[in-house]
């Protein structure tokens, strides 16, 4: 494949200045890119009140400036000896967020060969609760229903689901669906 002429072209010019680079390198010594000056007195006894309300930094050198400076302050190692301070109590705890309710509702079930199958409903969708059947809406533990809500365990006495936004669990009690129904016909 032949290169165009100014591809070519650009090509020897990228050469020539990275070989160009590689011997200049060694004759010239570059100045440094920037200079910082420590902080002014003025400025270091202004902000005095936050250097002692902070923790120590045990990495802290002399020559240290901060590029990025934060209301975070280090505090001076001789000062931290001569008064500790004690943690103040968050006044700003975060409320424990609460699961919604169940947005699901035990709607019928039935048994077949000795397994119970489970009717479950939560505004206009229905799933059907079951190990192994062949209903095109079958759910079985560990599948999503919804997109915050996971069916994770079917028990004899109650299902329950994990709220995903937060992890919670919550049971769904089977009240009379607990075991298969006996009819008496001696009648």
């Amino acid at each position: 494949m032949k290169l165009p002429r100014y591809l070519q072209i650009s090509l020897l010019i990228t050469v020539l200045l990275v070989l160009y680079t590689l011997v200049a390198d060694n004759e010239a010594v570059s100045p440094p890119l920037s200079v910082i000056n420590p902080l002014s007195q003025t400025a270091q006894t202004r902000s005095a009140d936050l250097y002692r309300r902070q923790p120590v930094s045990e990495n802290k050198s002399d020559d240290f400036v901060d590029l990025f400076p934060s209301a975070i302050k280090p505090v001076a190692r001789e000062e931290s000896k001569e008064a500790p301070i004690a943690e103040e109590p968050s006044l700003h705890q975060e409320p424990e967020i609460m699961a919604p309710p169940l947005p699901f509702q035990l709607v019928g079930a039935w048994w077949s060969n000795h397994q119970r199958t489970l009717m479950l409903q939560a505004n206009d969708q229905q799933w059907i609760i079951c190990r192994s059947c062949r209903a095109s809406t079958r759910v079985w533990t560990g599948m999503k229903l919804t997109a915050d809500w996971q069916l994770k365990s079917v028990s004899a006495d109650s299902l329950t689901f994990i709220w995903l936004p937060q992890m919670q669990e919550l049971h769904l009690a089977l009240g009379d669906m607990k075991s298969e129904p006996k009819f008496n016909y001696d009648k």
